[in-house]
């Protein structure tokens, strides 16, 4: 199904499966495969909005039981806005996506060369590369988190309870880093000054918190020729 205008993309599965691709079209696309008793509901809304959500039939006296899920791929235009969110056991998996948020409970989030301003998990993992982050707050309770970051253009708040964080961030990013941690855990820094780690000019602040995690900082070094969009080297064109 194609749909055209589209202005911002709203997507939510219960027992199912979300893949988001952002592309070149300046037209929306959306498919999906439903495995047992479920149902996927599109609807437009007015200034643009499509809203597309995953109804699972519910079970009598089990009213979140897994009586039937749906695969849903949708293509958009990479610089329309999303909102994504899976619970139940849901997957989240995108690239060159620009989130609003992305959201799981008893799940997943994979998501690569993506934009976004909030990610939350519970009872999951996060996987994060981000091209760019604006203002980003994420947050896990139960999981791990893997983030990786190119740019940013504002301040970040990372943090879980009961588990680890990772988070690289690359030589492009201005970005002067706080950690706390409580009950424990192991801060380690790589490629930065422990006792001040500070990458670039330092404008943007990084905080990074855990309870009952470890905490790793690394910091990802381009090579010369990387042509990153933001910052071309010197003498390229």
């Amino acid at each position: 199904m194609i749909f055209e205008n589209v202005k911002e993309v709203d997507v939510s599965a219960v027992n199912g499966k979300v893949e988001i691709e952002g592309w070149e079209n300046d037209h929306a696309e959306v498919s999906y495969t439903v495995h047992g008793d479920a149902r996927v509901e599109i609807n437009r809304r007015g200034g643009g909005k499509l809203v597309i959500k995953e109804k699972p039939k519910k079970r009598f006296f089990n009213m979140l039981g897994k009586s039937g899920w749906a695969e849903i791929i949708v293509k958009v235009p990479r610089n329309v806005p999303v909102i994504a969110s899976s619970v139940n056991g849901g997957e989240i998996r995108a690239r060159n996506v620009s989130f609003e948020k992305v959201s799981t409970v008893n799940g997943r989030i994979e998501v690569e060369d993506c934009k976004a301003g909030e990610i939350s998990n519970v009872n999951g993992r996060v996987k994060a590369h981000l091209a760019l982050a604006k203002s980003l707050k994420a947050s896990s309770v139960n999981g791990p988190m893997e983030v990786e970051i190119e740019e940013l253009e504002g301040n970040a708040k990372i943090s879980t309870v009961n588990g680890s964080i990772t988070l690289s961030l690359s030589d492009f990013c201005d970005a002067r880093i706080r950690t706390s941690r409580v009950n424990g855990g192991a801060v380690t820094f790589e490629g930065t000054d422990p006792e001040n780690p500070v990458i670039g000019t330092g404008e943007f602040e990084v905080k990074v918190s855990t309870v009952n995690g470890n905490i790793v900082v690394r910091r990802i070094y381009y090579p010369l020729f990387f042509a990153h969009p933001a910052r071309k080297v010197e003498g390229g064109e």
